[in-house]
């Protein structure tokens, strides 16, 4: 899940609800990872395989259009009251994608759950921001403890929602039912626990400021670019896997969540440890730049192994989830410490990173699929590493 950011003036008021929105947090990560790895295959029911990359490309653009504005929108209607809107039409979309049985009902249902999600996860990051407050002496075990649990739900949906797919018909439905379900009980603590909410000061989005500290600060472009393309390969991984796996590999729905489980536990196992040494001992620079060898490595084998091994998939799977692991808190932690709190442009543009790649990854992937066969998208994917790891090498090391 993308860890979003705002800029704002935070009131003077005490901590209150921390339990809750830690709560809303989890339950709406388990929401969108549950149909993550399977609304490709669900789009796929209805329009090529090509083509649902078309379809992200479009979701993920109108997502970056809808974060330049955000502030204004913020300002006007608040931050529960939007919060509140986002979910009831995510809700409304997933329950509909549940049942939908045609192209025109499809599509335009998956592209609002496409774009609702980001913001929630927005709205709800505002609200966590207000409880912790300026007091942020013990957020440091929260957030760590945070990030493990969260991990483990990303490992565990995939898992689930691979249980209640029908088996023999490859039907959607239970899933997405489950997904609209998860959303009833963050609506409930938004209203029980936020209603009297107090909105910050939102401040505009400068794009042309960000992109003038984004060129001029050396470190800060490197990373961004590094992160990007981690972002892609995460566009691939969730779009374009699960086709793969379960059409052109042959694995069923159940094996293929067995495989994701194993794949995801990487991230419960390493994320945590990597941060404590970047900070501790060897910096970012040398495990970011070992993070993407392992990742160019291991998704190049997805080209060319073709069994349908549950134990063989599982043990590459991970192995490209330790490399992005290795990336993924190396380049946050990376250029957090290249910014400041006088940073708020650049910080806000980087929290776009993730539909932006998306728009670039999908057009990439599409354009691939047009002219290659499908396991090579894996080497095309690989290959974006390897400027990467030179991304890596610009940037000045923290130890």
């Amino acid at each position: 899940m993308p860890r979003t950011s705002h800029t704002f003036v935070r009131p003077h008021h005490p901590k209150r609800h921390l339990v809750p929105i830690y709560v809303a947090s989890l339950l709406l990560i388990f929401h969108a990872f549950i149909v993550a790895y399977i609304n490709s295959s669900f789009l796929e029911q209805f329009i090529s395989t090509t083509a649902v990359g078309t379809i992200y490309t479009v979701g993920s653009a109108l997502s970056i259009l809808i974060f330049l504005f955000i502030s204004s929108v913020l300002h006007r209607v608040g931050n529960f009251k939007l919060t509140l809107i986002l979910l009831v039409l995510d809700l409304m979309a997933v329950s509909g994608m549940a049942f939908a049985d045609s192209l025109r009902v499809a599509v335009p249902l998956f592209l609002i759950h496409l774009i609702s999600v980001p913001l929630i996860v927005f709205n709800i990051d505002v609200f966590m921001e207000e409880q912790i407050g300026n007091n942020e002496t013990s957020t440091g075990s929260r957030r760590g403890l945070l990030l493990t649990i969260t991990s483990f739900i990303g490992a565990l949906s995939p898992l689930i929602s691979s249980l209640l797919i029908d088996q023999s018909t490859g039907d959607f439905t239970n899933a997405y039912v489950v997904s609209a379900v998860t959303l009833l009980p963050i609506i409930a603590i938004l209203i029980f626990f936020f209603k009297d909410f107090s909105d910050p000061e939102y401040k505009e989005i400068d794009l042309l400021s960000a992109l003038r500290t984004f060129w001029l600060k050396k470190n800060i472009r490197f990373v961004f670019l590094a992160h990007f393309v981690l972002q892609m390969f995460f566009m691939v991984m969730v779009v374009y896997t699960p086709l793969y796996l379960t059409n052109t590999i042959g694995l069923s729905w159940a094996e293929f969540g067995v495989v994701m489980f194993f794949a995801q536990m990487a991230y419960v196992i390493l994320e945590y440890p990597i941060g404590i040494i970047a900070d501790k001992y060897i910096g970012e620079k040398e495990m970011m730049g070992f993070g993407f060898l392992i990742l160019a490595v291991s998704v190049s084998w997805m080209s060319f192994i073709t069994v349908s091994s549950v134990l063989v998939w599982s043990i590459v799977m991970f192995c490209t989830r330790v490399g992005a692991s290795f990336v993924e808190v190396t380049t946050e932690s990376y250029f957090f410490k290249q910014t400041t709190s006088s940073d708020a442009q650049i910080i806000s543009f980087f929290r776009i990173t993730r539909p932006l790649a998306y728009v670039m990854g999908a057009l990439l992937a599409s354009l691939a699929l047009l002219y290659l066969p499908f396991n090579l998208l894996f080497i095309v994917t690989a290959s974006l590493m390897i400027p990467a790891m030179f991304f890596t090498l610009n940037i000045e090391d923290t130890k």
